[in-house]
């Protein structure tokens, strides 16, 4: 196994922010090239800038989630199809708002290397709850696709 500082992957992703060109030039196929934490770093500036054709790109046909509160389905969702129907359900009313881009801002991210597979979580902080993520990635060839997604969220406690 082979774990990723939270320094090295938080490095990782302000690479992948610092230059949306570069990722976005990139075919769908090519975004999840290279190590797990690269991958999650890709995934979530796609995520960031409401791109739904560069985030779907990332899910494993047989991708499930459990996502958190809020306007999504409480039960586990199965297959890319619907994982990324409920996303985009949020991305349209992200932008009937007038978001053009999102803020999501991961801490504490820890990436664990499996070699065929790796999990990468972090938190969300802000508000009253502490955001948990976690991502299940499995090796496709030269490509890390999402098969697991789970968020969830805890309320803050106070200091």
């Amino acid at each position: 196994m082979h774990l990723l500082s939270s320094t090295a992957a938080a490095a990782l992703l302000l690479a992948a922010c610092a230059a949306p060109g570069a990722a976005a030039s990139a075919s769908a196929a090519e975004v999840g090239v290279g190590s797990p934490a690269a991958a999650a770093s890709a995934f979530l500036e796609a995520f960031n800038a409401l791109n739904s054709a560069r985030f779907d790109s990332f899910f494993a046909e047989d991708a499930t989630m459990f996502f958190p509160d809020g306007p999504f389905p409480r039960e586990r969702v199965e297959g890319k199809a619907a994982v990324t129907a409920a996303f985009r359900a949020f991305f349209e009313a992200a932008r009937a708002r007038g978001a053009t881009r999102l803020n999501i801002r991961p801490q504490e991210m820890s990436v664990q290397d499996y070699g065929r597979f790796a999990v990468v979580s972090f938190h969300l902080r802000g508000g009253a709850n502490l955001g948990r993520r976690s991502l299940v990635l499995r090796r496709d060839g030269r490509d890390w696709r999402i098969v697991h997604f789970h968020a969830s969220a805890l309320e803050a406690r106070p200091n």
